[in-house]
């Protein structure tokens, strides 16, 4: 596959000359650097914590084609032509962007290779056009996998004519994209070094994440529920501010021979604006990226020296809720990685966006449209669903905290004269509450609150002690395994089938307990009762906890 690629490459050598750049040195730099790209992993991969296939590449590309089937079919359904392009090249354009700040950021901002490249008699201009086309080399490929499907039927539907039209506005919304991109990464590091631009990239990927989650399983949800039909798309002044909107309208203009002055404002935005954000891209942008990428690695050093802790708010948190000194600097280890470790965040992070997902899943299970079941909402008892759903982010973060990328400074756990590792994992354990589960449940109750009023206060109170004592269930059940003390590719994927069940067995339990309660008329007077017998729960459960001995240490 490289070699096609650079095959494809040599046939634009002169382009680039005319732009000043160097060529040979271009193609050995883009050479390297599609070598590598299956090697590297992705934020798929990441995220769930396995190691990468062999060729990770032909993996991506063919989910890409699957996907690209579900969008061929919902451009299918929709009657509108030119709507069912803005939505497609919507799509085309968010899936690339989203998919060069996710996986492409490591690559775009690396300045490892600074070190092997810049001594050398290589200008910027022309490294930084090797960057970019590597990046729309792989990006070409990722939208030629999206689009195969849908540019079938259309070329199906439409001929052969608006089909190669078709492909002709994929690259044009491929070089939309690319610039937009490059320009947003140039505005962030304007104003802020590394570190602000790497979080804000982490943070992308969280969101994309929660949106892919999102996309499968509400928008089906939704389809069902709008008349498609009524739904039409009118060339406003807005839309020459949508770049999917000028690639559809100069199809639109083409297969129906409108050549009005919006369809013609159109096309020429379309032919003319991917083409000048390009020549921006190398005449202007180029010589500003190579210098603030020159800068990352000094700003990132400079960063660190300048950081001050502030550990008051943190002493006393971790003084108030620890019993030992072990288990106040497991806390306050813990609590300070789930705040500052990229790669913790976009393992359980996420999850915070899928219970709101799933809150509206929950939601809309009613038949009835979207603005009676909100007015209806208070009448219901989807409250109970909702005060569970952050266990999920417990769980998640229960699961992942033993995992870690730099697992073998857990050798420190064993050189210490510790006689119970258990302080140490109910630290770990209190800093998952604390950091991950109280913020969240509190912004759950507000919202239970606001919608079904005071008269469920005493639910979010056992549902408080509930989710916790679930924590301490699957805590016990489950392997245990000192914090961060893990390599990511070692996962158990056999022998947790039993403790699932158990554990599901259990947690569900709980759950009907708490509805059986709710159907009790008087549960203020019942609640005295419940909630000693729950704190007495917790209490042992965390004492088991915390009492774990070496032996029962899995490593």
């Amino acid at each position: 596959m490289e070699k096609f690629l650079l095959k494809v490459l040599d046939t634009f050598h002169g382009v680039f000359k005319s732009f000043s750049i160097d060529y040979e040195q271009l193609r050995a730099i883009v050479a390297t650097k599609l070598i590598m790209d299956n090697r590297r992993q992705l934020v798929a991969y990441r995220r769930k914590g396995i190691k990468d296939p062999v060729n990770t590449f032909g993996l991506t590309l063919i989910f890409y084609a699957f996907i690209g089937g579900f969008v061929a079919l919902a451009m299918y359904n929709i009657p509108s032509f030119i709507l069912s392009l803005v939505v497609f090249f919507s799509y085309i354009m968010v899936m690339v962007s989203m998919t060069l700040i996710t996986d492409f950021s490591s690559i775009l901002l690396d300045t490892s290779d600074n070190t092997i490249i810049l001594p050398r008699p290589v200008d910027g201009k022309t490294l930084f056009a090797a960057r970019l086309t590597h990046i729309l080399l792989y990006l070409g490929q990722l939208a030629i996998a999206l689009s195969i499907i849908p540019s079938i039927a259309f070329l199906v539907q439409h001929g052969v004519v608006l089909f190669f039209a078709f492909w002709a506005a994929i690259g044009l919304s491929l070089l939309t994209a690319l610039f937009i991109t490059n320009a947003l990464y140039l505005l962030i590091m304007q104003f802020g070094n590394e570190e602000k631009l790497r979080s804000i990239i982490n943070y992308f990927q969280i969101i994309m994440a929660i949106a892919i989650m999102a996309s499968y399983q509400i928008l089906p949800r939704m389809i069902e529920r709008i008349d498609i039909e009524a739904f039409d798309f009118d060339i406003e002044w807005w839309s020459f501010l949508i770049p999917p909107a000028w690639m559809a309208g100069s199809l639109e203009a083409l297969k129906y021979k409108i050549y009005d002055a919006s369809h013609l404002a159109l096309i020429g935005c379309a032919l003319t604006l991917p083409l000048i954000g390009v020549f921006l891209a190398n005449k202007h942008l180029s010589p500003v990226f190579s210098r603030k990428l020159a800068t990352l690695g000094q700003d990132a050093v400079r960063a660190k020296q300048e950081r001050i802790e502030r550990r008051g708010a943190l002493s006393k948190i971790s003084g108030s809720i620890t019993r030992t000194s072990t288990e106040r600097a497991a806390f306050e280890l813990i609590y300070k990685i789930l705040g500052r470790d990229r790669k913790i965040k976009l393992k359980i992070y996420p999850s915070f966006g899928y219970v709101a997902v799933f809150g509206i899943i929950f939601m809309m299970r009613s038949r009835e449209d979207l603005a009676t079941t909100w007015a209806n909402l208070s009448e219901t008892q989807y409250h109970l669903m909702l005060l569970y759903l952050m266990f999920m982010v417990l769980q998640v973060a229960f699961h992942e905290i033993p995992y870690s990328d730099d697992f073998r400074g857990s050798w420190i756990y064993f050189s210490a004269p510790l006689q119970s590792p258990g302080e140490l994992l109910s630290g770990a354990l209190k800093a998952i509450c604390v950091r991950l589960f109280l913020p969240g449940f509190f912004i759950l109750s507000i919202f239970v609150l606001l919608i079904w009023g005071y008269r469920v206060w005493d639910d979010i109170i056992i549902a408080f002690m509930n989710n916790l004592i679930m924590l301490m269930i699957l805590a016990l059940i489950n392997k245990r395994h000192l914090p961060l003390s893990m390599a990511p590719d070692v996962r158990a994927q056999s022998g947790n089938l039993m403790r699932g069940i158990l554990t599901l067995l259990l947690i569900a339990a709980l759950g009907i307990g708490h509805f059986l309660l709710f159907l009790i008329p008087n549960k203020s007077v019942l609640l005295s009762a419940v909630l000693p017998v729950q704190a007495v729960i917790l209490y042992f459960t965390l004492r088991a906890y915390r009492s774990t001995q070496w032996s029962r240490i899995t490593l």
